[in-house]
């Protein structure tokens, strides 16, 4: 799939920054900022072949394994995707965006995608969740994280894409895509100025 000018320089910022990126959004910590939702993840999904759709410095990747699952990493980041290789060298990471996920139908029990699906334009939205669930089997898990707040912009520092969502909207928008919110939380962010988090268990219908 071709990408949009806006897809392409969000994509730029992260192979251009990754390193300076995971460092400073805590790549090199052991624990997932996630850690929590994990072990909720777990009680759902107690074991299976589980994808990551934006692996990032592949912090979630190490705890995820950890937990026992069959694990495949994707990013549309190349230099994403060597930062987290670096941290789990035996792992597989596959420098797929999540439009272009290229995996045989149904052959995931879960997957996992924090904090990256709010780069998507509103516009996709629903593409991409389709393309998740191509992949995914019937009943699977899935874990997604976005950021609240209202219509979607460009970061002017970064030339990152950003959409926010309301909880109402999203929920929505996953149940026009078949997917059952089996639970969903508001985290306060801790970082000054910054929007809060939705966060989102879903099961595929």
């Amino acid at each position: 799939m071709v990408r949009t000018q806006k897809e392409q320089k969000t994509v730029n910022y992260y192979d251009q920054q990754a390193r300076q990126w995971a460092s400073e959004h805590g790549g090199q910590e052991e624990r997932s900022y996630w850690e929590k939702q994990m072990f909720q993840f777990k009680e759902l999904l107690p074991n299976g072949k589980i994808i990551e759709i934006g692996s990032g410095a592949g912090k979630d990747a190490k705890a995820l394994i950890a937990m026992g699952y069959e694990y495949t990493g994707t990013d549309a980041s190349i230099g994403l995707i060597e930062v987290a290789q670096a941290k789990n060298p035996n792992t597989v990471f596959m420098n797929q965006a999540v439009e272009d996920l290229n995996f045989p139908a149904g052959i995931f029990d879960g997957f996992w995608t924090a904090a990256t699906l709010l780069h998507i334009p509103k516009d996709q939205i629903d593409n991409v969740l389709q393309k998740i669930k191509s992949i995914c089997k019937k009943d699977a898990i899935g874990f997604i994280s976005l950021k609240e707040g209202q219509g979607e912009q460009e970061d002017i520092n970064t030339g990152r894409w950003f959409a926010y969502y309301s909880a109402e909207e999203f929920i929505g928008v996953l149940e026009r895509n078949d997917f059952e919110v089996v639970d969903f939380e508001i985290r306060e962010e801790t970082r000054a100025g910054q929007p809060n988090w939705l966060a989102f268990f879903v099961k595929q219908q």
